[in-house]
């Protein structure tokens, strides 16, 4: 009978849907048993999902940052020992598999070392945190988020940019990239959904958090530049709001630019399907999700090359990529795009081909293949 694979997560509910608890469920679904541990702090009865899975609740008390501190919890790490050792005895996992690397990840390390059960890392972008999520600011998690990236049998990172900080900074070598599934949009939607006057220009659309890191102010200024008539509509809250719609009023243009405000699932999904070209400028980073819903969307789509937009975005295939920070090329593809239909309706389709290799299935399977290489006979 085949081992199953520990996932170890943080968490503080049965309730919580996290994307470890969705792994779980899409590794059942291919047939790999999963069990997930909840290192949330205390410990709790099981939960069994209907589907199978099963959630551990277990103990994880923060390492003492001193001498003093560790010898006044000794007594409360012993306890978490143990129980984290019973949940071993009862699941008898072939894996342990640390998802973002956190309190529960010093006793998982524990646990393989003792038992000799190889030991996989799966960072979720806690090597990228700051101020007191960060990994390295805490010595007692430091010292053993290092030691488990050395002993690890393989290690995961879930997008390009954590990737290569694990590789930079932390020398780990090699990391496969194995992005979370993206499930199916369920939500309907109809025309009053739509959230734009609709007047028969084009439509450039773009939505997300309105901050220093959006490359919004970027987009408005290349839809300046644009020649052809055609309305830019930016969804989405932040305290960068006012600045932004300052900026559209000082740079006109031959577009209208609006500003509808935070959008509703039905609204984003109805605003995607009927735009003529959705962009992603973000300064910073690009959500492998946000690329993955203008594909699902059947329109085409122009990213500003982050490390994620490149790892997923085949150039001129299935969509545009320009320089990080640069207006003049991104309304340079904006604008060929609303020209060039043949272009659009080939990046789209080529985009709506790819959708696929973002499903949680695909994802389990990409695990699935990990794990052949690593559990023990």
């Amino acid at each position: 009978m085949e081992r199953p694979v520990a996932l170890v997560m943080a968490g503080d509910s049965p309730e919580a849907d996290s994307e470890v608890l969705r792994l779980g469920r899409a590794l059942g679904e291919v047939g790999r048993a999963a069990v997930i541990w909840v290192a949330d702090g205390r410990q709790r009865r099981p939960v069994h999902l209907d589907d199978g899975v099963t959630l551990r609740y277990l103990p994880a008390p923060l390492p003492g940052r001193s001498m003093t501190s560790r010898l006044i919890h000794a007594g409360s790490r012993s306890a978490a020992s143990q129980a984290w050792r019973h949940a071993f005895e009862q699941d008898r996992p072939g894996v342990i598999d640390i998802h973002g690397f956190g309190p529960g990840g010093v006793l998982a390390l524990a646990l393989a070392r003792r038992t000799g059960t190889p030991l996989v890392m799966s960072s979720r972008g806690e090597t990228l945190a700051a101020g007191a999520r960060s990994v390295a600011g805490h010595p007692g998690l430091a010292k053993s988020h290092a030691e488990a990236l050395g002993r690890a049998a393989a290690v995961i990172a879930g997008d390009a940019e954590t990737a290569e900080e694990l590789r930079s900074r932390f020398g780990a070598d090699p990391v496969r990239v194995i992005p979370d599934g993206i499930d199916p949009v369920a939500e309907s939607f109809g025309w009053p959904d739509i959230p734009w006057q609709i007047d028969g220009r084009p439509v450039i659309f773009a939505c997300g958090q309105m901050d220093e890191s959006s490359g919004f102010d970027l987009l408005i200024e290349a839809s300046a530049r644009l020649e052809a008539g055609h309305q830019l509509v930016v969804g989405g809250e932040g305290h960068g709001l006012e600045g932004l719609r300052r900026w559209a009023r000082s740079r006109g243009g031959s577009g209208s630019v609006s500003f509808p405000g935070r959008l509703s699932a039905r609204q984003t999904a109805a605003a995607l399907d009927h735009a003529d070209v959705v962009v992603r400028p973000g300064r910073v980073d690009t959500s492998t999700s946000d690329i993955v819903a203008a594909w699902r969307a059947g329109t085409p789509l122009v990213a500003t090359a982050t490390r994620t937009a490149v790892a997923t975005v085949h150039h001129g295939m299935d969509g545009l990529l320009v320089p990080v920070g640069e207006s003049v090329p991104l309304a340079e593809c904006v604008g060929r795009l609303l020209i060039d239909r043949r272009l659009s309706a080939d990046l789209a389709a080529e985009g709506g081909r790819r959708v696929g290799e973002f499903s949680w299935e695909t994802t389990a399977r990409r695990y699935g293949e990990v794990l052949d290489r690593v559990t023990t006979p």
